[in-house]
């Protein structure tokens, strides 16, 4: 349950070369389970594409990434070539969620339960943000932490799966972005979430990392959370062409996999799940008991086994979403806490963005 960690530094093709030279093995592993798992969901709703056709749409997908995010489609690329892969393959490594969107509306019951918690609940004063990130089991012995130092951009941490941009993170500057996935009936080409975070987290303000996430052309839904280093945090949820923010400024805010806003909701594929509504209200109910809520304590919550299969710490073979792991941020201390699997047995990292740069300042 160990998190590999890799350490990345240059530019965005530099560093996506390291990453690829660094775990080309596991990558081309990664990349063809996704591949397979694409065509075990298109086929669910009685649909069927080849390789050759999924990576078509990966094609088309790319143009509208180089536009959006240059730097992010110049790691893939570093990425591609050391792992020897093409790009596409590469872009469908990254982005199996949105792509499945677009390929099926698969029925899948995919997790994450996020929550931000506001200055006036935790127990430092400090906001705390983060989420368990489930997914089929199939992807946990590839979940890895990132230490990325760019020529030209903030410094980062993130948890994320090897050879992929960022997912859940921080960066030097105290933003922090996570995320939890929603399905919506406007999928379209575009950009894959991935993408859309890993810019969010290239960002040095606030402001223009929730610019980012809001204005980016997505391909898919997902509901975004973004927090700056003053204490505050917006949650965005986002359908691929509309999206709806939460300003988070005092108590808690819990999201799992379906829409609060109610004119969103309308573009669900389907109805919430019993498992969402379960984990959403459970996770609410365990933050509200608590007086002041801290790092160890979320641990507690989000390795929470109430509810059998609904639960929030969850439990399932390779083919079947659990729980792949867990991440806390305190982006004004620029930290992340993060651990492979479920929180109760996952080996737990702590490490800081721009923790050397403010050594030396402070020296």
């Amino acid at each position: 349950m160990q998190l590999s960690i890799y350490e990345l530094e240059g530019s965005p093709y530099e560093m996506g070369r390291s990453f690829g030279e660094q775990c080309r093995d596991d990558i081309r592993r990664l990349c063809k389970i996704r591949l397979r798992l694409a065509q075990v969901m298109a086929r669910q709703e009685g649909r069927r594409f080849s390789d050759k056709r999924i990576l078509e749409i990966c094609h088309e997908c790319l143009k509208v990434t180089h536009d959006f995010d240059l730097a992010g489609y110049e790691e893939m690329r570093g990425v591609a070539e050391a792992a020897e892969l093409s790009l596409e393959e590469v872009f469908a490594l990254n982005g199996l969620t949105d792509l499945k969107d677009v390929l099926s509306y698969a029925n899948v019951d995919e997790g994450c339960s996020s929550f931000m918690i506001a200055g006036d609940r935790s127990d430092s004063g400090r906001l705390l943000l983060g989420q368990n990130w489930d997914l089929y089991t199939s992807n946990k012995p590839f979940v890895c932490l990132v230490h990325r130092k760019p020529s030209d951009a903030p410094e980062t941490w993130c948890l994320t799966t090897t050879g992929c941009l960022s997912l859940i993170g921080v960066n030097s500057e105290g933003i922090a972005v996570g995320n939890t996935n929603l399905k919506t009936t406007d999928s379209r080409i575009g950009v894959q979430y991935l993408s859309v975070l890993h810019k969010a987290l290239s960002c040095s303000s606030f402001e223009d990392a929730i610019e980012t996430v809001a204005t980016s052309p997505r391909s898919g839904a997902h509901y975004y959370y973004v927090a700056g280093p003053e204490g505050s945090a917006v949650g965005i949820e986002c359908s691929a062409q509309q999206h709806h923010k939460f300003e988070i400024h005092e108590g808690t805010f819990v999201h799992c996999n379906h829409f609060l806003d109610t004119n969103l909701a309308k573009l669900q594929t389907e109805e919430p799940s019993e498992s969402t509504c379960t984990r959403q209200l459970r996770l609410a109910e365990l933050l509200d008991e608590q007086e002041k809520i801290s790092v160890e304590s979320l641990k507690d919550s989000l390795s929470d086994h109430a509810n059998g299969e609904n639960a929030i710490c969850r439990h399932h073979g390779a083919d079947a979403v659990s729980t792949n792991a867990c991440v806390i941020l305190s982006p004004e201390t620029r930290e992340i806490h993060a651990c492979r699997g479920q929180p109760h047995v996952g080996k737990w990292e702590l490490r800081k963005a721009g923790e050397e740069k403010r050594g030396m300042v402070d020296g």
